[in-house]
């Protein structure tokens, strides 16, 4: 599990840290898509999700920097919801891309499978 996390993380980190630090830049719908794809591959998303766990842990946007002490589940829940909102309002994680928060993310999560490879 341990090395199956970290592997898929760092795989994810490298495929995508570039296209999501690009700033102000729009990314492809298709780019989008394609890392949502990546992270339910990855089993980073949550099967089993609550709104209203995302609505006590949606503070966790607001400040990118917040993210770097977030638990796993807090990421899992904060890309799972922006995934699914994404759906009925296409361009929240183009948004959340730009705000940083996707890049604090992927970072918390390639951080964390570091740890754990350790």
């Amino acid at each position: 599990m341990k090395q199956s996390f970290s592997h898929q993380t760092s795989n994810l980190y490298a495929k995508y840290v570039s296209i999501l630090a690009c700033g102000d830049k729009p990314i492809s719908v298709c780019k989008i898509q394609e890392f949502t794809d990546d992270l339910a591959k990855s089993h980073l998303l949550l099967s089993d999700f609550n709104w209203d766990d995302w609505y006590q842990n949606s503070h966790l946007v607001d400040r990118p920097e917040y993210i770097a002490d977030a638990s796993l589940h807090d990421c899992q829940l904060l890309l799972t919801a922006m995934t699914r909102l994404e759906r009925f309002s296409p361009g929240v994680m183009d948004n959340m891309r730009r705000q940083g928060v996707l890049l604090a993310i992927l970072e918390r999560y390639n951080n964390v499978s570091m740890q754990l490879a350790c």
